[in-house]
């Protein structure tokens, strides 16, 4: 009987071997619904300022790849991101907000051209309820790649500005031999337009990097030694050339256009300039009456 009953019982575990063996080849996900990596967006984040990623719903998890290189909060439905050093590297970022994931890259640069991420729409996110897309960065008003027209028109007033005769020497800012002044200032509807001079008295060339603007706003003056209340706000230049050199013993002038806004009296533009390969930083206030008073352009 033994040796009837061991090759039925063999071929019943082969047969179902076989059937589970299929069953398990169509429950695997197809192929359309994993992301490749080529996909993903990349954020552009630096270390000087913050990178603002708002979503359509209330942000629960954050998880950055490299976390030891960069800083970030969660608030409500909005996701800040700094890079704690320079030259971070690249690192996968995965956030969940209300029951969808989102999925996408860190990568530092050393000025970002856009610093906000809206991803409050679902069609511009591209997700679904089973699967992990990546979004598409909103589109920028102010970029000056997005329309000739508006790039041709800022960059003409910039010209102008740049033959304007110096008005606001008495805003300076003297480091290391080094002097950084506001030459001239206009607004128009949309923009600010800043000249800068840079006055270098050293016999090495400064290298301006980038340069950072942040409004900063309830400035007060410390009271026994106790930290000042501000609250700051990046604003991204949308104007001007980066990685200009001012040579040694020599004058030079910068230009910029930033997004218009209102300051209240205690508030002030801070301008920073960072040299490349080196560590002359120079960061100039520019009290909110001289922008808000400026002339028209």
């Amino acid at each position: 009987m033994r040796t009837y009953i061991l090759p039925t019982l063999l071929g019943l575990l082969l047969s179902a071997s076989v059937a589970a063996a299929q069953t398990a080849r169509t429950q695997r996900p197809p192929a359309s619904a994993v992301v490749a990596n080529e996909t993903l967006l990349d954020v552009a984040v630096s270390d000087s300022s913050t990178t603002y990623l708002v979503f359509g719903g209330p942000v629960s998890l954050v998880d950055v790849g490299m976390a030891g290189n960069y800083l970030v909060k969660i608030e409500a439905n909005a996701v800040f991101v700094r890079a704690k050093r320079r030259n971070a590297p690249p690192t996968p970022m995965l956030i969940r907000y209300g029951s969808k994931y989102w999925l996408g890259r860190l990568v530092f640069v050393n000025r970002p051209v856009l610093q906000l991420y809206d991803f409050q729409k679902d069609g511009a996110l591209g997700m679904s309820a089973n699967c992990t897309l990546a979004g598409s960065a909103p589109e920028n008003e102010l970029a000056l790649d997005r329309e000739l027209a508006k790039k041709n028109k800022v960059e003409g007033k910039l010209s102008q500005l740049r033959k304007a005769r110096e008005e606001h020497q008495a805003v300076a800012v003297v480091e290391n031999d080094l002097v950084l002044l506001l030459a001239n200032v206009r607004n128009d509807k949309d923009f600010t337009y800043l000249r800068l001079k840079v006055i270098n008295k050293t016999n090495i060339d400064y290298n301006v990097d980038f340069t950072d603007f942040q409004l900063v706003e309830n400035a007060q003056k410390k009271f026994l030694a106790k930290k000042r209340n501000e609250a700051r706000r990046p604003l991204a230049p949308s104007g001007g050339a980066a990685n200009q050199i001012i040579t040694g013993r020599t004058t030079g002038y910068l230009t910029y256009a930033i997004p218009l806004y209102a300051a209240t009296e205690r508030g002030y533009l801070e301008v920073t300039l960072r040299e490349l390969n080196g560590a002359r930083v120079l960061v100039l206030p520019v009290p909110s009456r001289v922008i808000n008073r400026a002339s028209t352009i």
